[in-house]
């Protein structure tokens, strides 16, 4: 049995009545642990309430396969753990562990179940002292995340734009909601937060809130302002964001668009004020309740101000867990896991058929991800239960990222059976620059900054050069193929939009086995280079490496000469940005020296095409251009030409350096 002094200290229990502290005092108990030691696992069924009363206690979630993400620590004296018992599965939603020496104050949950139904306004009052308590957690969880997101976050709005709430940006309309009771309550049975209510308390809100309309790009509240009310979404999508202390940088932390949800809960929890902006994405309807107007209801009827409570507890609940999987995110860098590891948290609150276990299997390929996504999309507005649309949702958040990248990957898939299997009856050049435009839409879903295109020349004609780099394993398709995105990116962002046409590549012959290449490569009539052995179709014409190289320069002067821009990499593979470039090839420049006019040298720098497109920002800057017969006087001497070529590779290596920092200068 603990003493009463004991609970009468802590703040928790200030005020109230000294009955109920002795009644939870008689059954609690003080217990000791030892630095390491664990005092509640993950999972595990909430049965107790525990007060820290000297020591320090660390919150871990356990991420599989992976160590255990701290997400918190606390030290303070009766610090609150095992919220859990206010909450439906009672499970634990984290491991408490004491990083030092501790001693806690534990009390059974059937003791509070027993006090809820006998006392429900005592239940009311130490419920909101919950939510309190859950209200500062998630502060500190967001916190960590900005800190998490680093160059991810942005401004909300620009201050010249933002338009906060007015009586020209809100229009209140009576005509389907409110004036007909029997709809508000249909509304209010059907919403998620109020879905676990009783009817007996949902009538009896029938009188109170009102419709507002609200335009989109209207901050419905500002994080920090006072909160004086709370909403329901009944169309629309609305952004929440969480800005630092200063307010200039905002972090992204979800979306919501589905009927019902729930928002600005901060206005029935202390302090009173918002945590997030709340920004109205398109034109939005909501269903408002002020809190004064849900707090006179909660005076007058103690057992709905229980209800209420413990919904909010629920609903910060969601938003504490939704703070912690996006924390696993940021920290390994994998959404996939995130979800996985949320998954794992609420297994327990799952049906066993639910259709939400089969999708870290189905995240797990990159050929299955449209199934997981079509899956999470049909669970979230058609889930079996709250518990299952709510844990779908938020999954769909998460991945907002993994979904734009496979949207991308869909992307060149779409590209690569549009060129290799054209019509016959298409021309290359037909072929091409519907290539060309089908990666302009493309390149335009990614960021990117150009530089330097005063530099490209005014005719047709030339030998465009440039450093080659590695292809993100993400973009390999079906067929072992992978699109390479810095040369198609330098073809449609630059050289297209400037000459009208697309260039011609010069690429290796692939691999007998490689068919997949050809079919692409032939169809936009890129020029072969043979590294090594040659197919069957090449061996037929019994050609010597000689004669092959001498076949190769023919063909390129001539489509010099037909004013068509040849693309070389004269690395002759690929590097990962930062060790970009390597060593320079001779190919690309015998070819100029030898072709009749000389054409142009014109060098392009790339940056970043080696990593996830969706997730960085590329770069690519052309150079002044040069012909070859300017640095090299005497064009039969080798040694000359190995000597010009060392030295633009050094020139390149800072030509690289200037792309990664325009890549790095790029704003959101």
């Amino acid at each position: 049995m603990a003493e009463i002094s004991e609970l009468s200290a802590l703040e928790f229990f200030q005020d109230i009545d000294e009955e109920v502290i002795a009644y939870l005092a008689k059954g609690s108990e003080v217990r000791h642990a030892e630095q390491g030691e664990v005092l509640l696992h993950q999972h595990d069924r909430a049965i107790a309430l525990f007060f820290l009363l000297t020591g320090k206690v660390q919150f871990l979630i356990h991420v599989a396969g992976l160590d255990d993400l701290l997400v918190g620590t606390d030290n303070e004296t009766g610090a609150l753990i095992g919220w859990s018992v206010f909450r439906a599965p009672y499970r634990h939603t984290v491991t408490v562990r004491c990083e030092q020496d501790c001693r806690f104050l534990r009390i059974p949950r059937t003791l509070f179940t027993v006090l809820f139904e006998q006392s429900p306004q005592v239940a009311h009052t130490l419920l909101r002292r919950v939510a309190e308590v859950l209200a500062h957690r998630l502060v500190n969880n967001r916190d960590r995340l900005l800190t998490a997101s680093g160059a991810e976050g942005r401004a909300l709005v620009e201050t010249s734009s933002a338009k906060m709430t007015s009586s020209s940006a809100m229009h209140f309309d009576r005509e389907t909601l409110g004036s007909d009771q029997e709809s508000t309550f249909r509304f209010l049975r059907h919403t998620t937060f109020f879905e676990a209510m009783p009817d007996i308390y949902l009538r009896s809100m029938l009188g109170l809130g009102r419709m507002i309309r609200i335009e989109g790009g209207t901050l419905l509240f500002q994080q920090d302002q006072q909160a004086k009310e709370f909403y329901l979404l009944v169309s629309g999508r609305v952004e929440l964001w969480y800005c630092g202390s200063d307010g200039k940088v905002c972090f992204f932390l979800n979306s919501l668009e589905n009927i019902g949800q729930a928002f600005g809960w901060s206005a029935l929890v202390k302090p009173y004020q918002y945590q997030v902006c709340a920004m109205a994405n398109t034109s939005v309807c909501a269903w408002v309740f002020t809190a004064d107007e849900l707090d006179e209801l909660c005076q007058q009827d103690p057992r709905f101000a229980m209800q209420l409570m413990e919904r909010v507890i629920w609903l910060i609940g969601n938003r504490l867990r939704m703070a912690r999987t996006q924390l696993i995110a940021k920290r390994y860098q994998k959404e996939t896991l995130a979800v996985s590891a949320l998954l794992e948290q609420n297994a327990d609150t799952l049906h066993v058929t639910s259709p939400m276990h089969k999708i870290p299997y189905l995240l797990e390929n990159r050929l299955t991800l449209s199934d997981a996504f079509g899956t999470l999309e049909l669970l979230r507005n058609h889930g079996e239960d709250e518990n299952e649309r709510n844990l779908a949702g938020l999954a769909l958040e998460i991945l907002q990222k993994v979904h734009a990248e496979l949207h991308f990957y869909q992307g060149l898939q779409r590209i690569y059976e549009s060129v290799a299997n054209a019509p016959a009856v298409q021309l290359p050049q037909q072929v091409r620059s519907h290539c060309m435009e089908e990666f302009q839409a493309l390149f335009s879903q990614t960021e990117f900054r150009v530089a330097g295109e005063e530099y490209l020349p005014d005719c047709p004609g030339q030998i465009f050069i440039m450093n080659h780099l590695e292809n993100h394993t993400d973009n390999l398709l079906p067929n072992d193929f992978r699109l390479t995105l810095d040369t198609h990116f330098v073809s449609s962002m630059l050289i297209y939009p400037k000459y009208g046409e697309a260039p011609i590549r010069v690429i290796r012959k692939p691999e007998l086995d490689w068919y997949g290449f050809q079919q692409y490569f032939d169809r936009l009539k890129y020029l072969y280079v043979y590294p090594g052995d040659v197919d069957d179709e090449d061996r037929d014409l019994h050609l010597t490496r000689e004669a092959r190289n001498r076949r190769f320069m023919d063909q390129a002067h001539a489509r010099l000469k037909q004013g068509e821009n040849i693309i070389i990499c004269p690395e002759g593979r690929c590097y990962y940005t930062e060790e970009s470039p390597g060593p320079f090839k001779s190919g690309a420049f015998r070819l100029a020296l030898e072709a009749d006019p000389e054409p142009l040298i014109v060098p392009v720098a790339v940056a970043n095409f080696d990593k996830r497109l969706t997730r960085t920002t590329t770069a690519a800057i052309v150079f002044p251009s040069f012909r070859v017969s300017d640095h090299v006087k005497d064009r039969e001497d080798p040694t000359a030409l190995y000597a010009f070529i060392n030295r633009l590779n050094h020139w390149y290596k800072g030509y690289v350096r200037q792309a990664i920092e325009l890549a790095e200068t790029a704003t959101h």
